[in-house]
């Protein structure tokens, strides 16, 4: 493994995220011999772009495409990652949609076994989702789910609606990337999106001022002790890649 892939079951992981992920976004394809192909494709991503270039992608449909914390824990070397079937009853439903939401968080507390059973009985739950467009597609339903081990059970940080259709089908395991921590000074990767979006803000800020810049860089501080790429990204993609001076300073000052 490269110094930002945490492990081949990481890149497994992301590369099926990539995956599922692209058939959403292109659902309108609907050709088996072009989704075969662009599997091929991101299975050799990393080969033939490198890895930053990789990590970026997967940042990119993670956080800014569908604001989910897939690339934090993916990139993370805090966890080992496996693939297992797992019981549904031991998942801990997070996010989805405020519609979703209402029901899965508020007021089913989480709780897959809850949300199975109203399911069945109430009708006007049921109408409610469905209009939301919630429904099976047979083209994705089976890529794994990802999920964390935590002290309350196993959190889903993606693929939610594999779940809840798992629930509605009365199934009572389904197919996980499972992530334990085993490393517990693991650190993240932080994106370059991410710094650049720091870089930005003061550059295009009409008060330069001092707080201000003291702001920055304590960010930039954070950003260096809390991600293990925070200092090269920092210092050579920003400060390094800019041709403006302050940014060079501000953003070369923390590292």
């Amino acid at each position: 493994m490269g110094k930002l892939t945490p492990s081949q079951n990481a890149l497994v992981a992301a590369q099926q995220y990539l995956k599922h992920e692209f058939r959403k976004i292109f659902s309108d394809v609907g050709n088996e011999d072009i989704w075969e192909k662009l599997d091929v494709s991101i299975e050799n991503l990393l080969e033939r772009e490198g890895e930053q270039p990789f990590w970026s992608l997967v940042a990119a449909i993670s956080e800014g495409w569908k604001l989910k914390s897939v690339f934090y824990f993916l990139s993370s070397s805090k966890y080992r990652w496996e693939l297992q079937e797992i019981p549904l009853s031991e998942l801990v439903l997070t996010g989805m949609s405020p519609i979703l939401d209402k029901y899965t968080i508020r007021k089913f507390n989480r709780s897959p076994r809850a949300f199975a059973n109203a399911w069945r009985q109430d009708k006007k739950m049921r109408e409610e989702i469905l209009k939301t467009g919630f429904s099976k597609h047979k083209e994705r339903d089976s890529s794994p789910i990802l999920v964390v081990k935590t002290e309350s059970g196993l959190r889903v940080i993606d693929g939610m609606r594999r779940v809840l259709l798992a629930l509605v089908d009365k199934k009572n395991k389904i197919v996980a990337w499972v992530g334990y921590e085993v490393n517990p000074n693991g650190k993240p990767l932080v994106s370059l999106g991410y710094c650049y979006f720091l870089s930005q803000i003061y550059e295009r800020s009409k008060n330069q001022d001092k707080n201000l810049e003291e702001s920055i860089i304590r960010i930039d501080r954070e950003t260096v002790e809390n991600f293990r790429n925070g200092k090269e990204t920092l210092a050579k993609r920003i400060a390094g890649w800019s041709h403006n001076p302050r940014i060079k300073r501000i953003f070369g000052s923390s590292t």
